[in-house]
């Protein structure tokens, strides 16, 4: 009997040793190994891991970790150490993941970004595996969830260092659009992405790169937050003086010039010079490095007396290789333009 009593402690003091919890994003408590050595990540929450410079620990990635053209700064980081790595699940809107093939990788912990709360549950019942929830934001990106994501991340992986690294960087950044105008430029924001890309009259509220540049978003007037829908007349009407298109977006406003020229020659922004493209923020969720990155391209627009000698390239990279160890303004030009200025032509729409 003596010796079964010492068996069972031991066995517990193992245990306790091994596990340690964690309250997630949705507050949920998870219990997860103390030594994370094998990782899948849903959803794109990749990314977190990424920041981490822990994307080696992942066994299996899902089918949108191998999209050669994806304008996902992580997902171009980390494209040659995946592209062998077993898929795992289908990635989108309505998330397929493989949980046979999950299980047979045998992953300590499982992270997922989710809109869904009950997703992870859901999952984790299926996979007898601890799921940890992450998250840019909802519905639109959350700077304080953000941060608390990275930490999550960190505390499971062990790696609390690197995370007070990359959040340190991140503070410092507003201290770099410190300029205060005398009246805030006043801008629209279009072609924001939703369920796919969208045209001009997707835009976005509450947007975090339009605050640190100091410039004003005709759209917070609507009281909403995140992404919505206006149709054109509400864009002419306002007739902004300044006009930022996602990159995302180009193509489809492209469209749109050449079926409708009228409409857009009316805008006040195309016709003094004021239309600006962005870096794409939003694929398959949030690329928060790009908003950062945004809000230095829109300063520099809407201020060029202070922020004009800001270099596209320079500042880019520099944001991305402090989260994701690599810079990709070269290959953003190539497949969506980069940034610069939109002018109307007789064929429609050029980046000056």
């Amino acid at each position: 009997m003596a010796r079964l009593i010492i068996c069972l402690v031991a066995l517990l003091l193992a245990s306790q040793s091994w596990a340690k919890t964690v309250t997630d994003i949705f507050g949920r408590t998870v219990t997860v190994p103390d030594n994370v050595e094998r990782i899948i990540a849903l959803g794109s929450s990749m990314s977190f891991v990424t920041y981490l410079h822990a994307q080696k620990l992942a066994v299996g990635v899902e089918d949108v970790e191998k999209t050669a053209d994806s304008t996902k700064p992580y997902v171009q980081a980390n494209f040659e150490m995946v592209k062998d790595l077993p898929v795992i699940g289908k990635a989108g809107a309505v998330r397929i993941p493989n949980y046979e093939r999950i299980i047979s990788l045998k992953p300590d912990v499982v992270f997922i970004v989710s809109t869904d709360r009950g997703e992870p549950d859901l999952i984790q019942r299926k996979l007898s595996i601890p799921v940890v929830a992450v998250s840019y934001g909802m519905p639109n990106f959350d700077q304080d969830v953000f941060f608390r994501s990275i930490g999550l991340t960190a505390e499971v992986l062990g790696r609390q260092e690197r995370a007070e690294e990359l959040i340190s960087y991140i503070k410092s950044l507003p201290a770099k659009l410190s300029y205060a105008p005398g009246k805030d430029a006043e801008a629209y924001l279009g072609g924001i992405s939703f369920k796919g890309n969208q045209g001009l009259n997707s835009t976005a509220a509450d947007f975090l790169p339009m605050k640190l540049a100091r410039i004003k978003n005709i759209t917070d007037a609507e009281k909403k937050r995140g992404q919505f829908f206006v149709n054109r007349e509400y864009v002419l009407a306002k007739n902004p003086e300044i006009i930022f298109i996602d990159g995302n977006g180009l193509s489809l406003i492209a469209d749109d010039v050449r079926k409708n020229p009228e409409f857009y020659a009316r805008l006040r922004a195309f016709r003094n010079g004021q239309v600006f493209l962005l870096l794409p923020h939003t694929s398959y969720f949030s690329n928060p490095e790009m908003l950062y990155v945004n809000a230095f391209l829109m300063a520099k627009s809407a201020y060029p007396e202070k922020y004009g000698n800001i270099d596209p390239e320079e500042i880019t990279d520099e944001i991305l290789t402090a989260f994701n160890g690599k810079g990709m303004y070269g290959f953003l030009r190539k497949t969506t333009g980069g940034y610069g200025v939109l002018e109307l032509t007789p064929d429609g729409i050029k980046i000056k």
